[in-house]
């Protein structure tokens, strides 16, 4: 059924996607989401708590199931059955990208049926792309976690502005879904002109509620800053799939007043924690996954204050269950009660690279943090090493920015690299983005980069 729907979907986007009027009209007839998406979508979506406990007996029964049942934890020698979350976290060990890369065949499970899962592929900064396997059902889920998170806002399956990783014909102002129930724009056209445009229509369609990369939002912010725009029908934004950066959150929280959402979630659908306030603190939500903090010894964390590592475990992927994998994004606790309510302070996520100075020392991109009175002078930042021992920071400077600030920003810089390492500011109107829309918060031509 939820193929059937996925393809209908699709086949509608095609087809009206010149077609506004018919597919507005389409829209307002569609069946509510709770019917549309089918019963495990109803199962998923009533079953969410977002205080609820760490699952300790879903973890338990795929953990054991996956060290009984997939060649690569079998051959790891680890004693059946674990009987305790104490017992998990003592005895099972960690896996990461390169377990995956190499021997991710030998992490299905005898329950795994091709016909029912999906390949899945994603880029990896240790030049090796990343290859899993995914339920073709977890649509439903996603969008059940989804759809609850959004309804925190009043959000009730209307038609909502999406502002993504859609590039659009030439002369393609939006197009509209209505299985989705999605206005599409460019997420890739970031000019003034098209910004009006977007405003425009948000009218003109009476929209209340926006999907958005966060530097989309952002982007979209500083326009209606610039012109003044009326934009209090927008009742709240949903951010996902890119770091909220806090000059975003400055300018959307704290000046414009809007009611942001950011969700934290990964490629791999282990985890999912929630910002509902947009103030930079993540809950994390104990029935989507299991989510684990670790030092650089890969000792548990479990206390306030102390960056770790974040470490994900699948509780429903029977068929290719990833147990106690490292995703690579750091974070620490500001709320931590064992086996209960946890709230990450940020993410530092999406931190892989190394920033090479000419003997081979490195920083990480959140060594580089700048202090937040900068933020208010600029509409967003990122860095870019062409070789080792040289650093380019772009930025896009508001008009309060001035040579004090970039004397301010080029002395930061120096300071936490070596001192025969040169730093370039540039000032840009935009910045890079990547072939999915997402600005890349740094970029880097060093072949060398390992995951840190």
């Amino acid at each position: 059924m939820r193929n059937t729907i996925l393809k209908l979907a699709i086949w509608i986007n095609r087809s009206l996607s010149k077609k506004p009027k018919i597919a507005k009209a389409l829209a307002s007839i569609m069946p509510p989401n709770r019917l549309l998406y089918g019963s495990s979508y109803r199962k998923w979506y009533n079953s969410i708590n977002f205080n609820a406990p760490i699952e300790e007996e879903r973890i338990l029964a795929i953990t054991n199931y996956a060290y009984s049942n997939a060649k690569h934890y079998s051959s790891l020698n680890v004693d059946l059955p674990i009987i305790s979350l104490n017992d998990f976290r003592n005895r099972i060990p960690f896996c990461d990208k390169e377990i995956i890369v190499n021997k991710g065949e030998n992490l299905l499970t005898k329950q795994f049926n091709y016909s029912d899962y999906e390949i899945v592929t994603t880029g990896s900064t240790s030049g090796l792309p990343t290859t899993f396997y995914l339920p073709k059902k977890r649509y439903q889920k996603e969008y059940a976690f989804y759809h609850r998170i959004w309804s925190q806002f009043g959000y009730e399956n209307q038609l909502r502005g999406v502002i993504r990783n859609e590039k659009l014909q030439e002369n393609q102002h939006y197009k509209l879904n209505p299985v989705t129930k999605e206005l599409i724009f460019d997420g890739f056209n970031s000019t003034d002109s098209y910004y009006q445009i977007i405003f425009k229509t948000l009218k003109d369609f009476k929209i209340e509620y926006l999907q958005c990369y966060a530097s989309s939002a952002y982007n979209f912010a500083v326009a209606a800053q610039k012109h003044n725009w009326d934009i209090t029908f927008i009742k709240a934004i949903f951010l996902s799939s890119e770091n909220y950066m806090p000059h975003q959150r400055e300018l959307l929280k704290n000046t414009l007043g809007l009611n942001v959402v950011s969700v934290y979630g990964h490629s791999e659908k282990l985890i999912m924690a929630v910002d509902f306030n947009g103030n930079g603190f993540y809950q994390v939500i104990n029935n989507y996954g299991f989510l684990e903090l670790i030092d650089e010894d890969g000792n548990l964390i479990q206390e306030t204050g102390i960056t770790g590592e974040i470490v994900g475990t699948t509780l429903d992927n029977y068929g290719q269950p990833l147990i106690r994998y490292k995703t690579g994004d750091l974070s620490s606790y500001s709320v931590y009660v064992k086996n209960g309510k946890r709230v990450l302070d940020g993410i530092q996520g999406r931190t892989f690279f190394k920033i090479y100075n000419k003997d081979n020392t490195f920083v990480t991109p959140t060594a580089l943090n700048m202090h937040n009175d900068i933020y208010l002078h600029i509409n967003g930042y990122q860095y870019y090493q062409p070789i080792k021992g040289e650093l380019h920071i772009k930025i896009i400077p508001k008009e309060s920015f001035t040579v004090t600030h970039e004397n301010l920003l080029i002395s930061h810089f120096s300071k936490r690299l070596a001192k025969d390492t040169l730093v370039v500011l540039k000032k840009v109107t935009q910045l890079t983005k990547g072939v999915n829309g997402k600005v890349q918060i740094f970029i880097s031509n060093i072949k060398e980069d390992k995951l840190i």
